[in-house]
């Protein structure tokens, strides 16, 4: 049986302080024989040497990303480090990161030699819980692409690091005490583990009257919508000008139909479109298959809020929670605006008294739509808020 705890420092300059503020949370809390914790920080508790003197405090390996706002039971905030700690003595955990990560969305070649050692030392994967780097112009698929060739049946859970950067350049992944702007780190769980998924996008009122069919793309870059150029195709529906997307918008988000796929599940899946370049294609966070189908959608904050609640009952209604990890897209919060911690701080309050668990905002979210009998989708995805129920 794996049991769970979460905890949180908002210590920031002290590390001696944070230390023992987090080691405080583990005296009434012992030990099984395998334990792992999920660690999330601003960047800032990299740069002060906190995060560092945190994981060499800990009595057992750690792993996750830099993020701008998160939650465990009992707190929410922006600048705090928080740790998820998950122990049990038939549960399994091997964490581990890759090589350095170039632009060019080939994750594969830098995961393979770490992942083969992680797995190597464990029974037969149950989950991956990835932590990739925010790289420009590399999109989400191809970290989940990697683990699927290399571990294929497995469900991936995971996030993209982020920060409050606006150029969002020191977004680092967390492995152990090392931080990295370029390499990905993972926890993969075996043995006695029942990992259960939950997604939350739009709604159908949040969906727009603008839609259409990329008959052009490659990887993660829209060439042409509809027969036309990709600007052409924006600047017509009055979403884009002088060549670039509405100053305006900092990404326009569309629904995604991959209905020609041969592993389509049926679940539409949501994409960011972030820039278009000069000869007026479109940079996505993932991929854009082509003679896929999209809809242009256009969600309000109540609609975002009222979603992550659904969700939520969604969660309690599942028994045997041991501990639940949610994460919840970067856009979502900047939708709130005035009122950044609103999400957060909703869930916080209906989790609380309940089993553990930890939020953290993404740069992108990982999550399969659909498990049925040993058959896993797993995909990439923007805009969403994702749920593993452990």
């Amino acid at each position: 049986m794996m049991r769970s705890i979460g905890l949180h420092t908002y210590e920031l300059d002290d590390a001696d302080a944070a230390v023992a503020e987090i080691k405080a949370g583990l005296e009434a809390f012992p030990l099984m024989e395998h334990t792992v914790g999920i660690v999330m920080c601003d960047p800032e508790y990299i740069d002060s040497g906190i995060y560092e003197a945190v994981c060499a405090a800990l009595p057992f390996p750690v792993a996750g990303a830099t993020t701008m706002t998160q939650a465990v039971e009992g707190e929410s905030g922006i600048l705090m480090l928080t740790v998820l700690v998950l122990t049990g003595d038939d549960v399994f955990f091997s964490v581990a990161m890759t090589e350095e990560i170039a632009a060019g969305n080939d994750a594969l070649t830098p995961t393979r030699a770490s992942f083969t050692e992680a797995v190597r030392r464990l029974p037969e994967p149950k989950l991956i819980l990835a932590f990739p780097p925010l790289i420009a112009d590399n999109a989400g698929d191809a970290y989940v692409e990697a683990l699927m060739e290399l571990c294929p049946g497995v469900p991936i859970f995971g996030m993209l690091a982020i920060s409050d950067s606006i150029a969002f350049d020191n977004c680092a992944t967390l492995c152990n005490g090392e931080a990295s702007l370029t390499k990905m780190a993972f926890i993969v769980v075996a043995g006695a583990v029942n990992p259960r998924f939950l997604i939350a996008t739009v709604d159908d009122h949040s969906k727009t009257p603008y839609s259409g069919e990329i008959t052009k793309s490659e990887k993660n870059i829209v060439r042409e919508i509809n027969g036309v150029s990709t600007y052409e195709y924006f600047a017509d529906i009055g979403l884009a000008k002088d060549g670039k997307l509405d100053d305006g918008l900092q990404f326009v988000p569309i629904l995604i139909d991959f209905r020609k796929r041969a592993d389509y599940d049926g679940v539409p899946v949501v994409r960011a479109i972030v820039y278009l370049t000069e000869n007026g294609d479109a940079v996505c966070r993932g991929y854009m298959y082509q003679n896929s189908v999209f809809t242009v959608i256009n969600p309000t904050a109540e609609d975002i809020l009222q979603g992550s609640a659904e969700l939520i009952e969604k969660i309690k209604a599942i028994p045997d929670r041991r501990a639940t990890l949610i994460f919840s897209c970067v856009v979502r919060r900047m939708m709130f605006g005035a009122k950044p911690l609103i999400e957060a701080a909703m869930i916080e309050e209906k989790l609380k008294g309940d089993s553990p668990f930890m939020l953290a905002y993404a740069g992108g979210e990982i999550c399969p739509t659909s498990v049925c009998a040993g058959d896993v989708t797993n995909r990439f995805h923007n805009y969403s808020i994702i749920a593993c129920i452990l």
